[in-house]
């Protein structure tokens, strides 16, 4: 899986995709954290195991989301 840039208002991040489903999220060099979807009834939730705020997990696993449509 192919490495893509997302904008999320300002800024660019680097989505680097693993092969277990989880989304490395960087900064330039700086890994800022891992995020991974999952299936909450009909809908996905973007969750991590990194210190980032809900709000910004879940905007950026909707653009990771509308990027591999």
């Amino acid at each position: 899986m192919e490495s893509f840039e997302i904008q999320l208002l300002e800024d660019r991040f680097l989505i680097e995709p693993q092969d277990n489903g989880l989304y490395r999220i960087m900064d330039g060099e700086n890994k800022i954290g891992t995020i991974f979807a999952e299936a909450d009834g009909d809908q996905v939730k973007w969750n991590t195991q990194d210190e980032l705020e809900d709000g910004f997990v879940q905007q950026i696993g909707e653009l990771i989301t509308e990027h591999n449509m």
